[in-house]
């Protein structure tokens, strides 16, 4: 798939599944598929899911430099109710593999845009849709949970405070947009 079917562009998802091979069993590192797959241009997301994203593929994996081109959910309705949950609970999970603030944010929105070939998304550039999110990261104790109910502690989780889609308030966690009643 990786090697021959795969064109460059193409996007390969539920890359830390550990389903279809994406770990090499010897070394714990990316399968040779996978660096083959890199190497030919195929995008890797991370599509969560119910039963795509294991901690004993994605740490190893992680720690040896096979980062994600993208995180998304495969939100359906058994995935949403139990380890994925939400978008901003796979982007913690990503903040617990050691992955950086700017590079999550990156990966959830300038580079599905350009996987997808629309530029005009994911950025706040002159034209672009007037559609924002204010977050605020919260630090403490957390627990993740993967598709096989093994947790991996966190320090950090990422909370939507605010969104706004074509320049309207749709969201917002605590009425920072609301005047105080008095």
């Amino acid at each position: 798939l990786l090697s021959r079917v795969l064109r460059p562009g193409d996007i390969y998802t539920h890359m830390y599944s550990g389903l279809r091979g994406e770990q090499d069993a010897a070394t714990g590192k990316a399968s040779a598929a996978m660096l083959a797959g890199r190497k030919r241009g195929i995008y890797f997301d991370v599509g969560h899911g119910g039963g795509s994203f294991n901690w004993k593929v994605s740490v190893p994996l992680v720690q040896n430099g096979f980062q994600p081109d993208s995180i998304s959910t495969d939100l359906h309705i058994t995935s949403m109710n139990a380890g994925m949950k939400d978008m901003l609970n796979v982007a913690d999970k990503m903040l617990a593999l050691g992955q950086t603030v700017p590079q999550v944010f990156e990966e959830m929105t300038s580079a599905p845009a350009h996987e997808i070939r629309h530029e005009e998304l994911g950025n706040l550039s002159v034209g672009a849709p007037a559609d924002l999110a204010a977050f605020s990261i919260d630090r403490g104790k957390f627990g993740f949970v993967d598709m096989n109910n093994q947790r991996k502690d966190g320090v950090s989780k990422i909370v939507c405070q605010l969104t706004i889609r074509g320049g309207k308030v749709v969201y917002d966690l605590n009425g920072i947009s609301s005047d105080l009643w008095n």
